[in-house]
């Protein structure tokens, strides 16, 4: 049931990244999520788990595991693509609209095992704060 719930979500934030594609926030909105990635990844980095889930919405509950945290992004992302070093925002993928209580903040960025990586940044807003809902690390083409 949990996993049906994941894939709903994601679906939904796909669904509704495809219709408003390349929509930016303002620059003010751009740099609160600067901080909260800024954060994740840094945690990404020393292998944290209680850091890296700290921004994460409280519907992401079961699964912002220490055991999911290793498999994934451990075990997985850190192994293929290493540490992140930087990155920059993809605007014509990005999607962040005015009351639209999803978004998608989609970079180019650098790892120390590969400099042309996709990293997807998923957001929903709870109780008027936006909180991570996914972060996912990709070889890009």
């Amino acid at each position: 049931m949990k996993l049906k719930m994941l894939v709903l979500v994601v679906m939904l934030v796909m669904g509704c990244s495809a219709l408003f594609a390349g929509m930016m926030p303002a620059a003010e909105e751009m740099k609160a999520f600067d901080v909260i990635v800024d954060k994740a990844m840094t945690a990404y980095n020393d292998g944290d788990s209680k850091a890296f889930y700290a921004d994460f919405a409280v519907m992401m509950a079961a699964i912002c595991t220490p055991e999911a945290f290793k498999a994934l992004y451990v075990d997985s992302y850190m192994k293929i693509f290493g540490k992140y070093v930087s990155r920059t925002v993809i605007e014509a993928e990005t999607v962040i609209v005015p009351d639209v209580p999803n978004g998608l903040l989609v970079y180019e960025a650098k790892f120390e095992k590969n400099e042309k990586v996709k990293l997807s940044v998923n957001l929903f807003k709870e109780n008027g704060a936006w909180k991570l809902q996914q972060v996912s690390i990709q070889a890009m083409p």
